[in-house]
């Protein structure tokens, strides 16, 4: 009996010990928090930026409205007959602080007829749907490379489609990325990561 408990206790051991392992290699969790990280941006595909100064205000306020839809509990917030919620600018502010630190950029309406996002500026809050629809691109985060404060992430595009979809096997629908980018996220003096660039070639290429 001691024997076979002994097996079973090396066996699980071993399992444990391997999938510890597999995890570290593949950065398993390092990617699941990095994909809800980035998602904000991903979904709107913006144009590339080398940092955060260099990104639009349209790229900075929409991915802090992503940001506070996908991670808040926005029932705080009030709506009007048509589910639109007005959100105090200051905190929109912090999810930008959150995704690039401390950048500059001007309050404003941004965005288009798919997805407003209206700034009034005499009550000093952004208005927008509660449950915003829109067909976006997901990340599939490839690639996890480390830096001297942070680290590269390989990202691939993927296109809007229905993930319960599968063939005649039933194998679950798995698209193909559309196209691959570059997203850098470095590590301030509060070891909290933000977003510093994203290129469509790889950085270290681009300096060498």
């Amino acid at each position: 009996m001691v024997l076979v408990f002994a097996v079973i206790g090396l066996v699980t051991t071993l399992r444990f010990g391997i999938s510890a392992v597999g995890d570290a290699i593949n950065h398993t969790k390092e990617k699941a928090a990095f994909s809800t990280m980035i998602l904000p941006l991903v979904m709107q595909d913006p144009p590339p930026f080398s940092s955060p100064s260099e990104a639009t205000d349209t790229t900075i306020i929409t991915a802090a409205v992503w940001r506070l839809i996908i991670n808040e509990d926005i029932s705080k917030y009030p709506a009007d007959e048509f589910n639109f919620i007005s959100v105090p600018q200051g905190d929109i502010e912090v999810q930008i602080r959150e995704l690039f630190g401390n950048v500059t950029y001007t309050h404003q309406t941004v965005g288009d007829s798919s997805f407003m996002i209206n700034y009034d500026e005499e009550n000093k809050t952004y208005i927008f749907p509660a449950t915003p629809y829109i067909m976006s691109y997901s990340p599939e985060i490839q690639k996890i490379e480390k830096t001297e404060n942070g680290y590269i992430l390989t990202v691939g595009y993927l296109p809007p489609g229905l993930s319960w979809q599968g063939d005649l096997d039933g194998n679950a629908y798995q698209p193909e990325a559309d196209k691959i980018m570059y997203y850098t996220v470095v590590r301030d003096a509060d070891k909290n990561y933000t977003i510093q660039s994203i290129s469509a070639s790889h950085p270290l290429t681009q300096t060498e």
